[in-house]
C-alpha cells in the first residue's frame, strides 16, 4: 500500500471528499480542465486463480480534450489529490508537524498513480482516448546475458534491470543461493524477472512511484487496510476460502518433469511452470507459503487510491438473520451478535476509474473446488495434448536443436558459445557468434575462419589457404599451396623449397634463416610502425602515419644521417657525419641535452670547445682553479701584485707642519720641541 498521510486517509472516508486530478505528460502539467476522465488496471493474475511469478504491465486509458495530438510513446503520470478548501481549525484534528498544508489552502499533498507510455490512440469527436502500459511492457526483449554461468539469481535480476533503465525498491528480496546453471535462450526479460519473482514466493509489477516492486507471498499475512461496510457498494464471495498446502513446479514442460513439497488434493495444490526451480527452491516455497489463504470474492468500493495490487484486505459484511430465519444449529452458529463478519482477502485484479468520483472494483478469482478435481478433456483436447507430446514443434528448443521456417534445423548451446546452422542455403559452424566453418555455395567452397589442427591423416592435391591457423605439423606429399599460410605453432619437416613466391602473405611467429632479401619490411600495415626499404632507409612512423625517424642510404659526399621530424611532418634536425670531417654533427634550430635526474648528470669526456656564445642560468660546481688552464699562474701573479700594493699602503707615513699657534699670544710658547712639525702614524 502506498504511504499516503493522516490529511490524506481522512479525507479518503469522508463522504464530501471533492477529489483533484492532474497529469504530467512529457515534462508539461494537465488539469482537469483537459482531463476528462481515466481509469487504471492493475493485475497480478492472468488466470481465473491465483498465480504467482507474474510480470503483468499496468493498463492505463485516459481521454483527454487536446488540440494537438501526443507523441509515440508519450511518458504520462497522472496524480490525485483532496480538495481541503472546507476545512476548519475545528475539524483539523491532526498533528501540527504532520500538516503541509499552505495558508492560502487548496488540498492533499500529490498522490502519484504510476508511470505510463502511450501504446495506441483513437479519437472519438473532440476527445482523444489513449491506452498506456507501464514500463514493464519495455521488458518484452530478448534476454541476452553477458554474465559467466552458473550465476546467481540476483546477478541476473541486476543485469537485466541495469540494461532496461530499470530501479527497484527494498521489496525486492532475492535468495542469494539462488542460482541459474546454464545461459538461459529464447526467453525475454520479462519472463526471466517472473521467473525469479516465482521462486522467491513473489510476483513483479511497478509501484506507483515508477519502481519496479516484489509482491511477495506469505502465509499468515496481517491485512494492510480494512474496509468498513460503508467502503464498499456490495461484494460478492465466488467461492470457498482458498488455501495451498502443497506445492507442484513443473521445470520441463515437453516431458512432463516437475518438484513436489507438501501434501494435499488438487484443490489445495498451487501449480507453477519455471524452468530454473529446484528441489530446494520448492521445499522453500512451500515453506512460505504453505497454509496460504484468501477469500474469493468480487467488489466494488468506493475509490481508495493508495490500495496496490497484491495488498491483502480486510472487509466487514453483515450476515446477521432474524431468529425465525436461523435454520443452522446452534452450536455450528459462528456470528457475532452484531451480525458483522470479518473477512480478509487479497487484491489479485484491481480497477481504479476517475469520472468525477473516484472508483474501484476489487477481484480475487479462485478455481472452485470441481474444477480442481474433475477437468475432464474432451476428444479435440485429448488429441491436441497428444499431439503436443509426439510432435517436434516449430522454433521450440530440444537439447539446443529448434526448427524454424527462416533458419531450417539450429542447434545452439544454451551459452551461445556455439552454433550449427543447416538448410538448403547454409551449412555453418559458429564459434562465438562468427563462423568457424561454413560451405561458400556459389563459389563450392568449403571455409575455415581461426585454427585448423591436424590430428592425423594426409593432405593431397591442392590446398588453397582462404584464411586461419596452421597448427601441429602439415607434411606435404603432393600439390600446390596458395593463399595465405599462416604458421602459429607446429613444425615442418621435409625441404620446403620455394622456386617462386609471388604476392600473398606470409604470417608466422618467428622466421629463422641466414638472409632476408625483399624491398620493403613493416612491422604493420598502417598507423605506428617501423619500415626498412632500400630507398629510404629505416623509418619509423607515429599513429598519424607521420615519419618522425629516418636512417637514410644516401652516400652525396659520404654522408651518413639519422633525421627527426616533428608530428606534423617537418624537419626537426639531425645527427650526421661527413667523412671529409671526420666528425659527428647534431644540427637544429635548437638543441636541448637534459638528464632526467640529478643524481645522474650528463657527463663531457675530453677536450670541449664551444665557439658561440654560453649561457649559464644555474650554478656551476665542480671546477677548480687548476682544472682551468693558465688560471692558476695568474691568480698568483695577481696575488703578489695585491701583496705588495698592501705593504705599500699600510708601512706609509708622512709629515705635517701646522706652523706656531698661539692664539695671538706671544707669551705662549707653542711646540717647543719641534716647531709645529709632525710625522703621521700609518694606516
Amino acid at each position: 500500500m502506498y504511504p499516503i498521510s493522516p490529511l490524506f486517509a481522512d479525507y479518503l472516508k469522508r463522504h464530501d471528499r471533492e477529489f483533484l486530478i492532474k497529469a504530467i505528460i512529457n515534462g508539461e502539467e494537465y488539469s482537469n480542465a483537459v482531463i476528462v476522465e481515466h481509469s487504471i488496471e492493475n493485475s497480478l493474475s492472468l488466470s481465473q486463480g491465483f498465480e504467482i511469478g507474474n510480470a503483468i504491465p499496468s493498463k492505463l486509458t485516459i481521454k483527454l480534450r487536446l488540440k494537438n495530438e501526443l507523441p509515440s510513446n508519450a511518458r504520462i503520470m497522472p496524480y490525485i489529490s483532496l480538495s481541503t478548501s472546507g476545512l476548519t481549525w475545528d475539524n483539523a484534528a491532526y498533528p501540527w508537524q504532520e500538516m503541509t498544508i499552505p495558508w492560502t489552502g487548496g488540498g492533499t499533498e500529490w498522490m502519484p498513480l504510476g508511470e505510463f507510455f502511450v501504446d495506441s490512440r483513437e479519437k472519438v469527436n473532440d476527445v482523444w482516448v489513449y491506452t498506456c502500459y507501464d514500463k514493464l511492457v519495455t521488458a518484452d526483449v530478448a534476454y541476452i546475458s553477458q554474465l559467466t554461468y552458473p550465476a546467481t539469481m540476483k546477478a541476473v535480476w541486476d543485469e537485466i534491470c541495469a540494461r532496461l533503465g530499470f530501479s527497484y525498491d527494498s521489496s525486492v528480496q532475492i535468495n542469494s543461493s539462488y542460482k541459474i546453471q546454464a545461459g538461459p535462450v529464447g526467453f525475454t526479460c520479462r519472463q526471466m524477472m517472473g521467473y525469479i519473482a516465482g521462486a522467491n514466493s513473489a510476483s513483479v509489477f511497478v509501484g506507483k512511484d515508477g519502481k519496479i516492486k516484489f509482491k511477495r507471498y506469505v502465509a499468515g499475512a496481517p491485512a494492510v487496510f480494512e474496509m468498513t461496510s460503508s467502503d464498499y457498494i456490495r461484494v460478492k464471495q465466488t467461492n470457498p476460502v482458498k488455501s495451498f498446502t502443497r506445492i507442484e513446479v513443473t521445470y520441463d514442460t515437453e516431458d512432463g518433469l516437475t518438484y513436489t513439497a507438501g501434501t494435499g488434493d488438487d484443490n489445495h495444490t498451487l501449480k507453477y511452470e519455471n524452468p530454473f526451480m529446484t528441489q530446494t527452491m520448492v521445499n522453500n516455497l512451500q515453506a512460505t507459503l504453505n497454509g496460504f489463504s484468501y477469500l474469493p470474492m468480487t467488489m466494488e468500493a468506493r475509490g481508495f487510491p493508495q490500495l496496490e495490487h497484491g495488498d491483502v484486505i480486510s472487509f466487514a459484511k453483515y450476515e446477521g438473520n432474524s431468529w425465525l430465519d436461523a435454520t443452522i444449529p446452534w452450536d455450528s452458529a459462528n456470528i457475532p451478535w452484531s451480525g458483522i463478519v470479518q473477512y480478509q482477502t487479497l487484491i489479485l485484479h484491481q480497477v481504479l476509474s476517475f469520472k468525477g468520483g473516484l472508483k474501484l472494483t476489487i477481484e480475487a478469482p479462485s478455481i472452485s473446488e470441481q474444477q480442481s478435481e474433475f477437468a475432464i478433456d474432451g476428444s479435440l483436447t485429448s488429441q491436441v495434448n497428444n499431439l503436443n507430446k509426439n510432435a517436434v514443434k516449430e522454433g521450440k528448443a530440444y537439447y539446443g536443436a529448434t526448427i524454424t521456417r527462416s533458419a531450417g534445423l539450429t542447434i545452439e548451446r544454451e551459452d551461445h558459445l556455439s552454433k550449427a546452422v543447416f538448410n538448403s542455403d547454409e551449412l555453418s559452424f559458429y564459434a562465438g557468434g562468427n563462423k568457424a566453418l561454413w560451405f561458400d555455395l556459389p563459389n563450392r567452397k568449403f571455409k575455415f575462419a581461426g585454427d585448423l589442427e591436424a590430428v592425423g591423416g594426409t593432405f593431397t592435391g591442392t590446398l588453397n589457404g582462404v584464411d586461419g591457423i596452421f597448427t601441429g605439423d602439415l607434411s606435404a606429399v603432393g600439390g600446390t599451396f596458395t593463399g595465405t599460410l599462416q604458421g602459429v605453432d607446429g613444425t615442418f619437416t621435409g625441404t620446403l623449397q620455394a622456386g617462386k613466391v609471388v604476392g600473398g602473405d606470409i604470417t608466422g611467429t618467428t622466421i629463422n634463416g641466414s638472409t632476408i632479401i625483399g624491398s620493403v619490411l613493416k612491422t604493420a600495415q598502417s598507423g605506428r610502425r617501423i619500415e626498412i626499404d632500400s630507398t629510404s632507409g629505416f623509418r619509423t612512423f607515429d599513429s598519424s602515419n607521420n615519419n618522425r625517424i629516418r636512417i637514410t642510404t644516401a652516400n652525396d659526399n659520404g654522408v651518413s644521417a639519422i633525421s627527426f621530424y616533428g608530428t606534423g611532418g617537418g624537419f626537426a634536425g639531425e645527427i650526421n657525419s661527413y667523412q671529409s670531417q671526420n666528425q659527428l654533427n647534431i644540427i637544429s634550430d635548437s638543441i636541448l641535452i637534459g638528464s632526467n635526474s640529478n643524481a645522474n648528470p650528463i657527463y663531457m669526456n675530453g677536450a670541449t670547445r664551444f665557439n658561440g656564445l654560453v649561457t649559464i642560468n644555474s650554478g656551476i660546481s665542480g671546477i677548480t682553479v687548476d682544472n682551468i688552464s693558465g688560471l692558476s699562474s695568474q691568480l698568483f701573479s695577481l696575488q703578489s701584485q695585491i701583496n705588495t700594493l698592501s705593504q705599500a699602503f699600510y708601512s706609509h707615513t708622512h709629515n705635517v707642519n701646522i706652523g706656531t699657534h698661539n692664539h695671538g699670544n706671544p707669551q705662549n710658547q707653542n711646540w717647543p720641541a719641534n716647531g709645529g712639525n709632525f710625522t703621521t702614524s700609518t694606516p
